[in-house]
């Protein structure tokens, strides 16, 4: 019986144009309606997610930044966070600079960029949310305000941010984890954090097992949520990890995939109540 459903946003919940459609919204609230807990797993931050997460009425709280930060959007709690260190983000960031690629810098509240390039409004159509810009290189802005930060994203072409994986897990071979979320988005978060080890806190706290989880997403980080699941399910439009990590296969994103998975264990009688939620303290 699935008792919590878990899933990504970009390219497995939202559609081509990053917008919720009418079916995958009624079928997630059927499974809420079944007494089913949802949650939004996402590597986007707080304000990006939000409006989905209202817009569905998700009854269960968020995983955010890729794992690093669970919120619950209903009490303005935040129930575990992670972050990389002050020290361990400055040397990565001037890495990056060094090898002329643009990065973005996520304090906790918006996320930060050098100057409005390409990829800067192309991300911020994306999410709907927008950059604040700097003005100046990232690391002397770090710098000028030290802080850990939620998270480190790395936009360049799918060549270059595969070089920039291999050379920053080389270079920093603990502390930080490296997982990209498109061909061209190189995710980088505090060391142990991922996806599926915030989303096993999750379904500890509301005394789920992990066979009672039903995961959907598409790409590399998140890997870890789709083999934590007990049901996991890579999207047909997802990477080649994502689809190799479980042989359960969701229709494309721009084909409702994850309604139509929902619907079909809804109608065979599949989704059921969560359990009472425990008082398990998170770490």
């Amino acid at each position: 019986m699935i008792r919590l459903i878990a899933t990504d946003l970009d390219d497995t919940l939202l559609d081509a144009g990053s917008a919720l459609t009418p079916r995958s919204k009624v079928a997630l609230q059927a499974a809420m309606a079944a007494g089913c807990g949802v949650a939004i797993v996402s590597g986007r931050m707080l304000e990006a997610t939000l409006p989905f997460a209202n817009e569905i009425g998700v009854n269960a709280p968020m995983v955010l930044y890729n794992g690093a930060m669970l919120y619950d959007h209903r009490s303005r709690e935040t129930l575990f966070a992670r972050r990389i260190p002050f020290d361990t983000a400055l040397s990565m960031v001037r890495m990056i600079e060094g090898m002329g690629l643009y990065v973005q810098l996520y304090p906790g509240m918006g996320y930060y960029c050098d100057e409005l390039r390409p990829q800067t409004e192309a991300y911020a159509r994306q999410i709907r949310v927008d950059a604040i810009p700097a003005h100046m290189p990232m690391s002397r802005w770090l710098e000028e305000h030290p802080c850990d930060l939620q998270k480190l994203l790395i936009i360049d072409t799918p060549e270059g941010a595969t070089r920039a994986q291999a050379a920053l897990t080389e270079a920093f071979p603990s502390g930080v984890c490296c997982l990209k979320s498109k061909p061209h988005y190189l995710e980088i978060a505090a060391e142990g954090v991922n996806k599926g080890q915030t989303l096993s806190l999750l379904a500890a706290r509301l005394g789920v097992k992990p066979d009672e989880v039903m995961a959907f997403g598409d790409g590399e980080n998140d890997v870890p949520m789709l083999t934590f699941a007990g049901a996991g399910h890579a999207m047909a439009n997802g990477c080649e990890a994502a689809r190799a990590c479980t042989p359960r296969v969701a229709p494309r994103n721009t084909e409702d995939g994850v309604a139509q998975v929902v619907e079909r264990y809804l109608a065979q009688g599949l989704i059921g109540p969560l359990p009472h939620t425990t008082e398990e303290v998170l770490p």
